[in-house]
């Protein structure tokens, strides 16, 4: 995974000694200091993203301070890098798409799977008389992963509500009822999802440790068409506590839409090659769950050193109106 900048410290000094200069700055440009504010955010987050390749002494000859006195700023610094972090993340799991599904599965943990052995787990689901009556679908059984190699450390970040305290195997039962339920009932059809773990025919949350999430993820096919696609769950973290388009995949390409229950989605997407795109829904629900679904319509693969993208549809078999839908299915909340 690309990480940050070895050189975070020197970020932040470039940015404390001229944090007030850009503001006053972007200040003349748009009138306006909440507007000054997200238009240097949005530079800052640029300058992070290609800070080993660039001279603060040649940024610093371009910059001219304003006289005026500014106001307090609301731009929180250290939220910027977490975020960034964040970020990096959800685009290193991204770029790979389903070339290193496998891979992610196998660094993540279903806690049900790694116990003793015994009859697999069951999650409820509807049975094709009636939503009136449910049957028992199975979890994954003869599959264990477990986590291979070193581990991130435990995320402390902190969250706007208290961290959920439903035990990992309960929700990872619980999260897939819900997902297979909403899968079933509004992917389009002729649509399906292939999860990325071996033995597995129908699509199962794991939960990652470090992160404390539950992530789900494989390749979403209809015919010979066919993308990535990974949904995930977890506590909302306190820099989100107020969505704006700076914590989206793409700040430059991003919408903000609201909804009558208080839910609150950043939608944004890219195109990381020609006819390679990739969609990108962020739901924040009132209750502190966290909701990301992403899908694309290529694959990547590493060619001397360096990533090939290869179209696997004409375009994402998904809609945002699709992953919004999903992102806001019954259930899918880490505090039932």
């Amino acid at each position: 995974m690309a990480g940050l900048p070895a050189d975070i410290e020197g970020y932040r000094e470039f940015v404390a000694a001229r944090l007030d200069p850009l503001r006053r700055t972007a200040y003349l440009l748009c009138g306006d200091w909440h507007t000054a504010d997200d238009l240097t955010s949005t530079a800052l987050v640029k300058l992070l993203r290609h800070w080993r390749r660039v001279s603060a002494m040649e940024i610093s000859t371009q910059l001219r301070a304003v006289v005026a006195d500014a106001p307090p700023t609301r731009i929180d610094v250290d939220g910027l890098i977490r975020s960034e972090r964040r970020r990096r993340r959800h685009r290193t799991w991204l770029l790979t798409g389903t070339t290193a599904a496998a891979a992610v599965a196998a660094l993540l943990v279903v806690p049900s799977l790694a116990a003793a052995p015994g009859p697999a787990p069951t999650v409820a689901g509807p049975s094709s008389a009636g939503p009136s009556k449910a049957v028992a679908s199975p979890l994954c059984a003869g599959v264990t992963p477990r986590p291979t190699g070193p581990q991130p450390p435990l995320q402390t970040h902190g969250t706007v509500r208290a961290r959920p305290n439903e035990a990992p195997a309960a929700a990872v039962a619980r999260l897939t009822g819900a997902l297979r339920d909403a899968l079933r009932t509004r992917m389009p059809a002729g649509m399906r999802i292939e999860p990325a773990q071996p033995g597995c025919t129908e699509p199962q949350f794991q939960y990652h440790p470090s992160y404390r999430e539950y992530t789900v993820d494989g390749k979403v096919r209809r015919g010979g068409d066919s993308g990535f696609f990974m949904l995930q769950v977890s506590p909302t973290d306190t820099d989100s506590a107020r969505p704006n388009c700076q914590q989206a995949y793409n700040s430059l390409d991003c919408k903000i839409s609201r909804f009558p229950d208080g839910s609150v989605a950043l939608l944004s997407k890219s195109e990381d090659a020609p006819g390679a795109g990739q969609l990108w829904v962020r739901l924040f629900q009132p209750d502190g769950t966290s909701v990301l679904v992403v899908t694309n319509n290529f694959g990547t693969e590493v060619v001397g050193n360096r990533p090939k993208i290869t179209t696997t549809a004409d375009q994402p078999l998904l809609t945002m109106d699709q992953l919004v839908t999903l992102a806001r299915s019954p259930g899918l909340t880490l505090y039932p």
